[in-house]
């Protein structure tokens, strides 16, 4: 499975005329294996165009077919072990994405390389396979 980080749901929702990453990786995956974590749900909904209904409805309907991971006790955990012990500072939602896709044994797909690629143990999807 594939989990998405915020950034690629936002750049799909923000393309007008070129093909996103997320249009592309859907033409090569079912949707059964891309998924997202709850914590991206916040994220998107902090965002000042999903108080527009329409824009919330398209952002709604992009994440209907995607899988949303809970954030557990576990993920929780594990995301404040990344925090404390990452050189530089980290987001908590970035933390907790992170630490999602470890806890599920999943890769991430991010186009924020450098919030990411010094977690141990995060295995990060090679954008390049698209």
């Amino acid at each position: 499975m594939v989990i998405l980080d915020t950034n690629i749901i936002i750049d799909y929702l923000r393309r007008k005329k070129s093909a996103s990453i997320l249009e592309k990786l859907v033409q090569r995956y079912p949707a059964k294996d891309l998924a997202i974590s709850v914590i991206s749900i916040q994220e998107l909904y902090e965002g000042q165009s999903t108080k527009d209904k329409s824009k919330e409805q398209l952002m709604i309907a992009t994440l209907a077919p995607l899988q949303i991971l809970s954030y557990t006790y576990e993920i929780a955990q594990l995301a404040g072990k990344i925090a404390r012990d990452l050189p530089r500072p980290i987001e908590l939602a970035d933390a907790a994405i992170a630490a999602t896709a470890i806890m599920n044994n999943d890769s991430l797909l991010t186009l924020n390389l450098k919030d990411y690629n010094h977690i141990p143990n995060l295995i990060l999807f090679d954008i390049s396979r698209l």
